[in-house]
């Protein structure tokens, strides 16, 4: 058969609305979810009251009722505080919240048409206790569970637990390396945050949408000596974002590193990491200094150094997941 083609873009056309939700589920992939970090966030009213609010936001649902029924798209624009969550009697009780697809011209659905207009509606629907996903025989997405004590009828904020994702989240990789230079350079026996090595550095920009980072590393070809005493070299090894290491605008999980003369001669070995933390919005849309923070635990005798030898091998991925600021 031939190509389909749409002509909604075309001045005097129209389009099958099948067609255009099969573009929208071509478009992403057959996912689903929010469209951006922030959209669409459920939070307690404020006095609380037994509603809650869904902030704006799109959404991209999916069709369930039958095959080829494509995605839909939705647009919440403000607030939506059209929802409450039922009181509980004298057990705890657990709903969710979801945005619904409830298209009325599929037949066997239970919905009759024609449709009005709005096609996505916010639904509250009992779910077991850690439910994260609604029924797979919905066309729905999910935004948060409300965990309601028993004998509730007040949502509070830290009832709710947020569940959205992003439709198609955005991510990208970058890679980066570092060779070694003579003379060598020993590490700090300080506990105080010092750059080592010196000279591993590098500048990156973070995505405006990213909303988390991921690292992995490995510093090849380190020379251990074991100087004096029981030889240990002990001592922690982490990747920074910003200019200082002293207090970094990031800072990320630290590496342990531990070697000693009576486990390991004096020679080479790989202090290997990785890490993940969330990226907060100051940092969204800026350019940081990527480096890496060295201490001791301020008893070391023994000394690891690099040299010409020595590399660097850092892949850093930056991520867009659901967020609430």
């Amino acid at each position: 058969m031939t190509f389909q083609t749409a002509t909604y873009a075309v001045d005097g056309n129209s389009e099958n609305g099948n067609f255009l939700r099969l573009m929208l589920n071509s478009a992403t992939i057959g996912s689903e979810g929010v469209v951006g970090h922030l959209d669409c966030q459920v939070n307690a009213n404020s006095p609380a009251t037994s509603g809650i609010v869904i902030t704006t936001g799109a959404v991209v649902i999916a069709g369930t009722e039958t095959s080829y029924q494509g995605s839909y798209y939705g647009y919440n624009v403000g607030n939506d505080t059209t929802c409450t969550v039922p009181a509980t009697g004298g057990s705890a009780q657990s709903y969710m919240v979801i945005a619904r697809a409830e298209d009325p011209t599929w037949s066997g659905s239970p919905w009759t048409g024609p449709a009005a207009g709005q096609i996505i509606y916010p639904r509250v629907i009992s779910c077991a206790a850690g439910a994260t996903l609604p029924p797979a025989t919905l066309s729905a997405i999910p935004l948060a569970r409300v965990d309601m004590p028993a004998s509730t009828s007040v949502v509070q904020q830290s009832y709710i637990h947020d569940l959205r994702y992003v439709c198609t989240p955005q991510r990208i990789m970058e890679a980066f390396a570092w060779s070694g230079v003579n003379p060598s350079t020993n590490w700090t026996v300080s506990t105080t945050p010092h750059a080592w090595p010196p000279g591993a550095s590098w500048q990156v920009f973070i995505p405006a949408w990213c909303t988390t980072a991921v690292l992995s590393w490995t510093l090849s070809d380190v020379y251990f000596s074991s100087s004096s005493g029981n030889g240990n070299a002990r001592g922690f090894l982490y990747p920074v974002l910003g200019s200082s290491v002293t207090s970094p605008a990031l800072a990320f999980q630290q590496t342990l590193t531990s070697v000693n003369v009576a486990q390991q001669g004096s020679g080479r070995h790989a202090i290997c990491g990785s890490a993940q933390a969330s990226v907060g919005p100051s940092l969204r849309g800026t350019t940081q200094t990527l480096q890496f923070a060295q201490t001791t635990d301020g008893v070391q005798t023994g000394i690891n150094y690099t040299d010409e030898s020595s590399q660097i091998a850092l892949l850093v991925e930056f991520q867009q997941l659901a967020a609430t600021i």
